[in-house]
């Protein structure tokens, strides 16, 4: 077994799959199933084929089963006497009974039309999960879909951090797809909720951003057209997410461009290099254009529709005056707790620094990207300063310590050996 990992370069990502989505079966009796989730459960349904009547009966029964389910897991760890030998099954029944009946043919509350049209104007995930619903039930095909889309998203990792290092052994590549699965990106990503998409979408992308600066043309057009598509397919899921990142990632390549061409009149730079920026560049403003149009086009909910949700309870109360002064004042108040609580166990600002030393090191565009990730997850916090919500808002900030620690790691001859002559414009590895 461990000589054919050695020999086939496919095995060591394809083990780590199976193992991350064997263990993530196991433990979905312990996905919850929120508000949202019953708001793709509706879509997928209507996806599926189901009409909107039927589905609706549909996802309000499946609320009900898991809500059954959720106060079943909690009763039999209760220390009363009620819960031995058994919790009371008839009362569970009854409880199930009763949200239905108190459900009946109407909409799970919040229902407000705009508070919908959120949700319908991100149809990727319950896409994605429609072909299931029928097979497995809402619930469970929303949870499995999410479980396959964090294991392939952390695959693509592994495939990243080998275009990147391809002088450097699997185990740090490994280490990448690894942190995927580890850190919050998927411990969120396996939720029956659409941050398993947006991760697959934002991986697919960065392994794409690091085709382009491969250096070799047929991958340079490869990469192009990964880029467009995982840029198309996150406008799909949350297409919020898509202007900081592509933002972010064009002016980092605008930039790269600009040192890049200079060297290359003073003799010192790689014309494929540049071709390579100029194309992460071009795709990720064709992804901000291509925002702009669908706006226009579709009138998508915007910033101030998002404010007027944050700040109405979800439309059940009445819509603030200023909305804008209390995202600030609510901003202050969330990240001064924040940092306080965050300094107890200051994990991801050490794990940040340290990241930021190995995407020194990446090809500028990879970089760019990586940061546009961070700068996505902490756009999301701020747009919704929800305490509670934060580090779920906030998941794509990690895919830059997924992909630069495993590059500080491979810079200190930690998991790889030295090469003491790497190829030009590969990521080399040196002593300390």
């Amino acid at each position: 077994m461990i000589r054919e990992l050695r020999t086939n370069a496919g095995a060591l990502p394809a083990l780590l799959l199976l193992l991350f989505v064997l263990l993530q079966l196991f433990a979905l009796p312990t996905s919850s199933f929120s508000n949202d989730s019953y708001r793709y459960d509706l879509l997928a349904r209507e996806y599926a084929g189901q009409s909107a009547v039927v589905a609706q009966r549909a996802a309000n029964a499946d609320y009900c089963a898991e809500s059954a389910k959720v106060d079943l897991r909690r009763s039999l760890l209760l220390p009363v006497a009620t819960s031995f030998p058994e919790p009371d099954a008839a009362a569970l029944q009854a409880g199930v009974a009763a949200c239905r009946a108190r459900l009946g043919a109407t909409v799970l509350p919040p229902n407000d039309p705009r508070y919908l049209r959120i949700f319908a104007t991100r149809p990727g995930y319950p896409l994605l999960a429609a072909p299931a619903v029928m097979l497995l039930g809402g619930p469970t095909a929303l949870r499995v879909t999410s479980v396959l889309l964090t294991g392939v998203a952390g695959t693509l990792v592994f495939a990243t951090l080998r275009v990147v290092l391809p002088l450097a052994r699997r185990r740090v590549a490994a280490i990448g797809q690894l942190l995927c699965c580890l850190c919050p990106t998927g411990t969120y990503g396996v939720r029956p909720l659409s941050e398993g998409a947006a991760l697959l979408c934002l991986t697919a992308g960065l392994l794409a951003v690091a085709l382009c600066c491969d250096g070799r043309r047929p991958r340079l057009w490869a990469g192009g057209a990964l880029l467009v598509a995982a840029y198309l397919a996150l406008g799909l899921v949350r297409y919020a997410e898509l202007a900081p990142l592509a933002l972010v990632t064009a002016l980092g390549s605008a930039v790269l461009a600009a040192l890049r061409r200079g060297r290359s009149r003073a003799g010192r730079g790689s014309g494929a290099q540049v071709g390579g920026t100029v194309v992460v560049g071009a795709a990720s403003l064709a992804a901000l254009a291509g925002l702009v149009v669908a706006d226009a086009v579709l009138h998508l909910p915007s910033l101030e529709l998002s404010l007027d949700d944050l700040f109405s309870a979800h439309f059940t109360q009445p819509l603030a005056s200023d909305p804008h002064a209390r995202l600030v004042v609510l901003n202050l108040r969330m990240w001064w707790q924040w940092a306080q609580s965050t300094a107890t166990a200051p994990v991801l600002p050490v794990a940040l620094g340290l990241a930021a030393l190995g995407l020194r090191r990446a090809p500028t565009p990879v970089a760019a990207y990586a940061v546009g990730c961070a700068v996505t997850g902490i756009a999301s916090v701020v747009a919704h300063p929800l305490a509670y919500e934060a580090d779920r808002l906030m998941s794509p900030i990690w895919l830059s310590v997924i992909v630069g620690l495993p590059l500080w790691l491979a810079s200190v001859n930690i998991t790889r050996r030295v090469d003491e002559h790497p190829p030009s414009g590969r990521l080399a590895s040196t002593r300390l």
